[in-house]
């Protein structure tokens, strides 16, 4: 659950970005108010809809994470067919991405995000109701995949915008960890809930679990009453112009830039991991769809831990975070895939679930802290358009590898370009500056 942001307003962007013509990034103590007195979180109602509504919402995503590969897989007994399905669901954030920003940071984000989640509970119950009526399944898994992946774009687009504005920078690294703790706990019991249900009615009617949990997003969503968007300040430019912005300011600022080029190899790598555990899971090894759904819930026990404790110790310095971090869930891959044992799995899961999470955690707070309220919708949206618009590419050769070397040399594949990357990354100068607390460093031109 990529979900983050708040309420405070930020001082004016700098010319330099404003007008977007080269020139230095600004410094982050210019960018970023110098106080910030938001509500407690314990204090803002709003948040607490929130959460209430992301909450059920993220059980929905748990079960649907774990049916859906289960569905393609008893469908079509294709390692190959799952990369495409999950191809189709990534493409939205690399040919949507950029204009979703642009608009999040346009629109009224709360109706934008309301609307997506509205789209989604209607597209995803065309599954189960496909296996109702006896039209072909799996030919509208692959008809509905690119949409409803389309409105998650345009959701995360004016999350990324609305969170910093719902719960204000100061507490934006503990609302980060309670959002990311949702996620955690929702995969504790929504691959549970996933491994009965499709034992008991079948993988494609559970997938109305996830159509109802939109619905209630959607909802909840309603009932906030706060601006997600401070007052427009100026004239918008043209969409082409606004989305050059956010790519602007990335590629000018050193730490972002870094940060991103961490995060995008990451999210590269680790692409087709799902679909490498179902098919390890339940081809090369005898464990099924339960074993699956354990193995799942075991990594959401250590998200959850992880998003936890990330809150309370995502202090200062980020590098130690994201570069041990990811080095560690590369070596508990490793330990999955050369062991037959399923507790043993699942403690390494418990380990590589903590420790990605505490990695995610990082990321996303210096990167919404890092931008001003003016582009936190488009560069929010230019990050994942890079990180996830790439992931096909991963998906694709994650499928190929299955369908040629089976899933525990895939999963080897994924763990050695994990430790990879942390490698390579820990001479990136921006890392290496990335701070919590933005004000506290300046990038230079």
């Amino acid at each position: 659950m990529d979900l983050v942001d708040e309420l405070d307003p930020v001082t004016d962007v700098p010319v330099s970005v404003a007008e977007g013509i080269g020139g230095a990034p600004p410094r982050l103590d210019e960018a970023l108010p110098a106080a910030d007195a938001p509500l407690s979180l314990r204090a803002n109602r709003d948040f607490r809809i929130v959460v209430l509504g992301q909450g059920i919402s993220a059980v929905g995503d748990a079960v649907s994470a774990t049916a859906l590969p289960l569905l393609v897989l008893a469908l079509t007994g294709s390692g190959l067919q799952m990369g495409i399905v999950a191809v189709l669901q990534r493409l939205p954030d690399l040919l949507l991405g950029l204009p979703a920003g642009a608009y999040a940071d346009r629109w009224d984000r709360r109706r934008m995000m309301m609307w997506a989640d509205a789209g989604r509970a209607v597209l995803t119950a065309l599954v189960p109701l496909a296996s109702l009526l006896g039209f072909p399944v799996m030919g509208t898994v692959l008809l509905v995949a690119f949409p409803i992946n389309a409105f998650r774009v345009v959701f995360m687009a004016g999350w990324t915008a609305a969170v910093p504005n719902l719960v204000g920078r100061s507490q934006l690294a503990r609302a980060t960890g309670i959002f990311e703790a949702l996620g955690g706990a929702s995969f504790i019991v929504g691959p549970a809930i996933a491994g009965i249900l499709v034992a008991w009615i079948g993988a494609a009617p559970t997938l109305v679990v996830d159509a109802a949990s939109f619905a209630v997003s959607a909802v909840s969503l309603t009932l906030v009453r706060r601006p997600l968007r401070r007052a427009e300040r100026r004239p918008p430019m043209s969409l082409r112009h606004e989305m050059a912005e956010g790519v602007r300011f990335i590629l000018g600022h050193p730490v972002m830039r870094d940060l991103i080029g961490f995060w995008t190899l990451v999210s590269l790598v680790s692409a087709p991991i799902i679909e490498a555990a179902a098919y390890y899971l339940t081809i090369d090894r005898p464990f099924g769809p339960s074993g699956f759904g354990l193995i799942l819930s075991a990594y959401s026990v250590g998200s959850l831990v992880g998003a936890l404790l990330a809150g309370r110790i995502v202090r200062g310095s980020i590098a130690p975070h994201l570069l041990i971090g990811n080095f560690i869930v590369g070596v508990a891959v490793v330990g999955i895939a050369l062991t037959s044992s399923l507790p043993v799995m699942a403690v390494l899961a418990v380990v590589a679930g903590t420790s990605q999470s505490i990695v995610l955690v990082a990321y996303v707070t210096v990167r919404a802290a890092s931008s001003p309220d003016e582009l936190l919708g488009r560069v929010g949206s230019t990050a994942r358009t890079i990180s996830v618009g790439i992931q096909p590419l991963g998906l694709l050769a994650g499928g190929i590898l299955l369908d040629v070397v089976h899933g525990a040399a895939t999963l080897l594949v994924i763990a050695v370009g994990a430790v990879l990357t942390s490698l390579v990354f820990a001479f990136s100068p921006g890392i290496r500056r990335a701070h919590a607390v933005p004000h506290a460093y300046h990038p230079g031109p």
